[in-house]
């Protein structure tokens, strides 16, 4: 917004009385939103004229004569009207203050969340005549030809087979993006990959604040990482034949959405111990602008920025306010849920207008047994080793506690940490190593290192994860992982002789396992701590054991497998894309619901899903909604709708910064509703955190389907009642609505303390259309 010369000039008088003693603190990293410029129609008729207002404004705060674009990092003047800046703490506070500052943020690091799968959910098999099948959500939407999936990571390798743009047309008009390769002219776009993208002045900057200097090569490539191109794979890959991990998973490579064009925005880049630094939040908001101003129809997002302070969330968090922006226009992004479970309240990315994703297993099982020398077999999860055990010859078995060196700690010996172990008493063995961390992602890769320096001829992990994943690598020794339930016989074994012996057989691939799908363990749990009247996750998706592209140049392989919530949003996003080409005139809401309302809570026995030791039955807080079943979203009868204003109305229950909402309105003039009921938000599931014994939920439901009537199963949570009113939704037309309410109420006194579950299911016979309900009493 302009400011006049007078206040111009009396700002910077007041200003300067501030600044009487010097400052010696460096200047740290800041993302400023301002008012929407579609309110100034100098500033939006020309992105020239919104770069010049940042600078007016950054200059009226700066502390010495400095020219602004120093301190300038990015202006986002094309869908934000925002700024990056290096600016001093005192610089930052009173310009937090000005009256066109919406929201001024510190910028953070940014953290990524890391073939059979896209079967598992439901799409036909590897056989060339299924992909006729006039059923299927890949026929109808024609495998999603031309819409054009974003995604925001670490780049991308194009010269994979799963981005060959062989049998493809040419680009779509409505793609105004390019391809960034001034810097790097072997990197090529083509038909398939349409866009490539990448951001690193924040990055660098924030380096320099660090004393580390930002030398890597200016390139969308993904040549050193190997994430981006993964994720992309999974998400918009093509229908490749033949390929494995080192022979483990070997089939076809598919994406989910294969005929769809790609465009990479790299803002990560690979952390080294000369540059220990992944991404910063300047470089996610530029990525996600572009991404927008682009035209592409989804968003991958497989990274989160950490919020510290969760009561400004929506102040405070570039990834809901750039989404926001996205959603405004047209744009759903699916966002990881996070690797940081089972603890709960780990979820993130939780902006409601986000589609939050957690990660589950495929019925596909890597699996070993560890034969002891009393003929015992203990089932485990073996993958692929560059040194293997002879499987036919026993070695003596020793645990990280009987190799302990003298100096070391008896618990950190156990668990096998470096430097802990005696190499002279490992030597040739089979080492044994507890895990009492449940450290999920790299704990397999660094304890084999561990094994391997020691001298051990193999390794057998025990964990309560019982979701082994993928090391990063083929792992340098025979190893095999197994659970602590299954422990029990092996340290008998080893307490009952002088002489224990072992030996690791070769890994098997099955297929159809039972039951599946189950959660992996590190999969970020809810309940959401921001906002604990909405369910989160949204949904889960295949996450564990996924085989994708991969730069060949990192691992020695094309096509590697990962785990992580990084892998399931992919998914998600390939569905959503199929999505909006059958439906291109469906909300970023409606694309939500139909994937939510469809999913199932069961495995493939029919059972509720389990948890990571495929015993216990997991939660909501687990799972969302359920397993995403593809060929029921593209047709759920009805949708839980909702537009930017619903979201801004929700916004305001969360704070009533007028500045704040400045940041997500573009109408000016924006005001929040005297009065908010998060119970009658209408989101496609139902959270009562507070629950006192009665509530009444609202919820409005709109017709995307053939004119049916529609009627409610309940399944209450134990010791609540809850009556419909309506008895029945009967819609004579396509795109009419109907509202209905839900009454709850029990004795609080008789409820538990924790949270209970049940659900909501409006049918016509042929779709259900189920929301969980999760409530928690007083």
């Amino acid at each position: 917004m302009q400011i006049s010369m007078f206040l111009h000039g009396l700002l910077s008088i007041l200003l300067f009385s501030l600044w009487q003693v010097p400052i010696f603190a460096a200047p740290k990293h800041y993302i400023i939103y301002l008012a929407s410029h579609h309110a100034e129609p100098r500033l939006s008729a020309n992105p020239e004229n919104v770069t010049n207002s940042h600078h007016e404004l950054i200059s009226s705060v700066l502390m010495s004569d400095v020219n602004p674009s120093e301190r300038i990092v990015y202006s986002y003047n094309k869908i934000f009207n925002a700024f990056a800046a290096n600016l001093h703490e005192e610089e930052a506070n009173v310009l937090s203050k000005h009256p066109s500052v919406a929201s001024l943020i510190e910028s953070k690091p940014v953290n990524l969340f890391t073939t059979r799968s896209v079967d598992f959910i439901g799409f036909p098999n590897q056989h060339k005549d299924d992909y006729t099948i006039d059923e299927s959500i890949w026929k109808k939407a024609s495998f999603g030809e031309d819409t054009i999936i974003g995604h925001i990571d670490s780049g991308v390798w194009p010269e994979s087979q799963s981005f060959s743009d062989e049998g493809f047309g040419p680009v779509p008009k409505k793609f105004k993006g390019k391809c960034e390769n001034e810097h790097d002219p072997t990197f090529k776009c083509n038909k398939k990959i349409v866009g490539a993208r990448y951001f690193y002045k924040g990055i660098k900057e924030q380096g320099r604040l660090l004393n580390y200097t930002f030398n890597y090569k200016l390139t969308p490539g993904d040549n050193t990482f190997g994430h981006g191109t993964h994720t992309l794979s999974n998400s918009g890959g093509n229908i490749v034949p033949g390929v494995s991990w080192e022979g483990l998973a070997n089939g076809t490579a598919k994406g989910v959405a294969p005929r769809a064009r790609l465009a990479s925005y790299k803002n990560v880049w690979p952390p080294s111990t000369s540059f220990p630094i992944a991404g910063n939040a300047m470089d996610f908001v530029a990525a996600f602008e572009a991404a927008i101003d682009d035209g592409v129809d989804v968003i991958n997002l497989s990274e989160g920025i950490l919020v510290e302070d969760n009561s400004k969330y929506f102040d405070n968090d570039a990834v809901a306010i750039s989404s926001f922006h996205a959603m405004k226009n047209g744009i759903l992004t699916i966002a990881s849920g996070g690797n940081d479970g089972p603890t709960p309240g780990s979820i993130t990315n939780t902006a409601p207008w986000m589609l939050n994703v957690a990660a589950s297993s495929i019925d596909r099982e890597f699996s070993a047994f560890v034969v002891l020398g009393n003929h015992q077999k203990i089932k485990g999860s073996r993958y692929v080793d560059k040194y293997t055990s002879d499987s036919k010859k026993f070695y003596s078995l020793i645990t990280g506690a009987e190799a302990r060196i003298p100096t070391a700690n008896y618990t950190y010996a156990l668990v096998c940490q470096p430097g802990t172990l005696d190499a002279a008493k490992v030597k040739g063995k089979m080492l044994v190593c507890l895990n009492s961390h449940n450290e999920t992602y790299e704990i397999e890769s660094s304890r084999s290192i561990v094994a391997k320096n020691a001298g051990a001829i193999g390794l057998i992990l025990v964990d309560e994860n019982t979701t082994a994943v993928c090391p990063f690598a083929p792992l340098p020794v025979s190893t095999v992982h197994i659970r602590y339930q299954d422990a029990e016989a092996l340290f008998s074994y080893i307490n009952s002789t002088s002489s224990s012996t072992a030996t690791i057989t070769d890994e098997r691939t099955a297929m159809g396992v039972k039951p599946s799908p189950f959660m992996g363990s590190f999969s970020s749990r809810g309940p959401d701590v921001i906002t604990p009247g909405i369910l989160k996750p949204d949904i889960t998706a295949p996450g564990v054991d996924i085989l994708g592209a991969f730069p060949p140049n990192i691992e020695n392989a094309s096509y590697v497998m990962r785990s992580g919530t990084s892998m399931s949003a992919p998914h998600i996003t390939g569905i959503a894309a199929l999505i909006k080409k059958l439906h291109p005139n469906w909300s970023t809401a409606a694309i939500k619901s139909a994937l939510m309302t469809t999913a199932s809570p069961l495995d493939n026995t029919g059972m509720p899903i389990r948890d990571h030791d495929k015993v216990t039955e997991a939660t909501p807080f687990a799972y969302g909604s359920g397993h995403v079943i593809p060929n029921k979203a593209m047709d759920p009868g009805l949708v839980y709708d909702l537009n930017q204003y619903d979201y801004l109305n929700f916004i305001c229950s969360r704070s009533h910064n007028i500045t704040t909402m400045k940041a997500y309105s573009k109408h000016h003039s924006y005001k929040c509703p005297t009065s908010f009921n998060m119970l009658d938000f209408n989101y496609p599931s139902i959270t009562i955190p507070d629950f006192s014994g009665h509530a009444i939920v609202t919820r409005k439901l709109k017709n995307v389907g053939k004119p049916d009537t529609y009627k409610p199963r309940i399944y209450a949570p134990p010791g609540v009642s809850i009556v419909v009113e309506p008895k029945q939704l009967v819609f004579s037309k396509k795109n009419q609505k109907r509202k209905f309410k839900l009454i709850f109420t029990a004795d609080v006194k008789h409820l538990p303390k924790d949270y209970i579950f049940g659900s909501l299911v409006w049918s016509d016979a042929k779709h259900d259309v189920r929301s969980p309900i999760v409530i928690k009493a007083k």
